[in-house]
C-alpha cells in the first residue's frame, strides 16, 4: 500500500530533532555562560533555572527520537 522507506532516508521528525538538539546545545552553552555572572537568589538566576526545564526536556525528547528512530507517520 505504502512504499517502504529506503534505508538511507531520514524522516522529517529525525531531521527536525537534529536541529532541535543543536539549538538546545546552544541554549545550554549560553545558560552555562550566564550562570557564571548571575548571583544566586536573584530574579535572573531563578529565571535561568526555570529556563533549564524546557531546554532539558526538549533535549531529552530530541535525543530519544534520534536514538530510537521513531517515525509516527
Amino acid at each position: 500500500m505504502f512504499p517502504a522507506a529506503q534505508s538511507g532516508d531520514m524522516g522529517l521528525l529525525r531531521s527536525a530533532a537534529k536541529v532541535i538538539l543543536g539549538v538546545d546545545i546552544l541554549f545550554l552553552l549560553l545558560l552555562a555562560f550566564s550562570f557564571y555572572y548571575l548571583d544566586p537568589g536573584t530574579a535572573p538566576y531563578v529565571t535561568a533555572q526555570l529556563t533549564l526545564v524546557p531546554v532539558v526536556l526538549s533535549f531529552v525528547a530530541a535525543a530519544v527520537v534520534i536514538r530510537t528512530g521513531w517515525e509516527p507517520f
